[in-house]
């Protein structure tokens, strides 16, 4: 077979330098590479000498690592994709079979109708509460606690108004409804002012624009702004203010005195239902005015105190028209002439002189009265509430000014201490006796129960909201 003349090139690094060692045999000039060319064609075999094996061989190792790689590299990403399309699929899958259940969280505008539900956090919920008037009143011997609540919103910055009747064992709220339709100040409150004028009825006035019976015993609050004087229609004109006061020949009681709007001034008395022009009248026509008439005997407790004198507790029994007390105390000491002109004390004991504001009317009497704790030294004391079978009084540990208060409760008949609690304990501001318990009330939204022997049984904090 001819031959083709072809430039010989050495097959390891590509020079002609070359010396032919034999026949067709030759080994490179540059890489001493030995190769031989076939007789079918002129093919280049070659023939590696020892000192040149290691590095052809780590050149073809390198090249196959390279493959290895790119394959394992290939292998991961043809994994991760597969992986991810699956995800996606049963991801899909299952936000189809669950689309009824829980529907996405959508938001809109203000100016969009929508049926959305937002997120816990957005809700417009009561952040804080602001009591203008609160009591505690039983019904069917089940306490209630009534209340008059500002509430403010966490997504709003307008304030609202709500009377709300609380269900104290129970924890819950058992009433509610917004008061609508107060006149605000330019601040956005408004001013409230009470008055028990019976047990359980009691009068509130709503920045001197409305007032509002409150029925303690059928948990009731009415608006009678329009109604005070529909039973005088020559002064039921319209109110342009109302406010609770006491006018002078009343002895003290409280009274609604009215500004009409056509400038009438009016006194209302709403348990006699009586109205007056204020005017130089109405004080002749209140010298035989007599808003009630309770003939009955009365037990009542009070300190009789005098600078620089120890106070001395005073048990005594009454009878006035409108049931209340009016009489006060003060300390003396043995030797000093009686107010009354009796002569001088004696005692120590019975040291004290009474003052009665009313003593030239026989509808007021002082029936009895007492030391009841002759031999004891008082701190600071108060009386926290009394009826006629307990009485709970609040009085320092001792004379130094760092001493801290305990509440006590005393035997009526004797003086004698039932129990003490510290003031490091509990905080007392009111007292209502329920069976043989306390309800103890710290604030208007806190409340403790007292047991017979002294030891706070539970603590009770109202809910803000239904």
């Amino acid at each position: 077979m001819a031959k083709q003349i072809k430039v010989i090139k050495c097959p390891n690094c590509g020079s002609i330098e070359k010396t032919e060692i034999k026949p067709e045999h030759y080994r490179c000039e540059n890489c001493n590479t030995e190769y031989f060319l076939d007789s079918d064609d002129i093919n280049v075999n070659v023939k590696y000498h020892n000192h040149n094996q290691n590095s052809t061989q780590t050149n073809y190792l390198d090249e196959a690592n390279i493959k290895s790689i790119i394959i394992i590299v290939a292998c991961i990403v043809v994994a991760i994709v597969f992986g991810s399309l699956i995800s996606i699929f049963f991801k899909s899958k299952s936000y189809s079979n669950n689309s009824y259940s829980n529907p996405p969280v959508t938001h809109t505008t203000k100016s969009t109708k929508s049926d959305t539900t937002l997120p816990a956090e957005t809700k417009n919920s009561v952040k804080d509460v602001n009591y203008h008037y609160c009591s505690l009143t039983l019904v069917e011997n089940k306490p209630f606690i009534i209340s008059i609540a500002q509430r403010k919103y966490s997504q709003s910055s307008q304030s609202k108004y709500f009377f709300i009747v609380h269900d104290l064992l129970a924890y819950k709220i058992v009433q509610e409804s917004e008061i609508a339709d107060l006149k605000l100040d330019n601040f956005g409150n408004v001013k409230w002012d009470s008055y028990d004028f019976t047990q359980d009825k009691t009068y509130l006035t709503a920045g001197k624009r409305a007032a509002f019976l409150l029925d303690k015993k059928k948990l009731t609050l009415t608006d009678v702004t329009s109604s005070l004087l529909e039973n005088y229609p020559q002064y039921n004109t319209g109110i342009a203010s109302i406010n609770i006061t006491t006018a002078q020949s009343t002895r003290g009681a409280r009274v609604f005195h009215i500004l009409t709007d056509d400038g009438q001034k009016i006194y209302y008395f709403p348990i006699q239902d009586k109205a007056y022009v204020d005017n130089n009248d109405f004080y002749m026509a209140l010298k035989n005015f007599d808003q009630v008439n309770d003939s009955s005997e009365h037990t009542a407790f009070s300190f009789a105190q005098r600078y620089d004198k120890d106070f001395k507790l005073i048990k005594f029994i009454y009878v006035s028209p409108d049931g209340k007390s009016y009489y006060t105390f003060t300390s003396a000491d043995v030797g000093d002439e009686r107010t009354d002109g009796s002569g001088k004390f004696t005692d120590e004991a019975s040291a004290y002189n009474i003052d009665n504001t009313f003593y030239r009317n026989s509808k007021y009497r002082l029936v009895s009265h007492q030391n009841l704790t002759p031999n004891r030294l008082y701190f600071s004391p108060e009386i926290v509430y009394f009826d006629d079978t307990s009485l709970i009084i609040k009085t320092k540990a001792s004379a130094s000014p760092d001493s801290h208060y305990n509440y006590q409760r005393l035997d009526t008949n004797t003086g004698k201490v039932l129990w003490t609690l510290s003031e490091d304990k509990i905080r007392i501001k009111e007292v209502t006796h329920l069976n043989d318990n306390f309800i103890a009330k710290q604030n208007c939204d806190k409340y403790a129960i007292i047991s017979s022997d002294g030891t706070i049984s539970k603590e009770i904090t109202l809910t803000q909201e239904k």
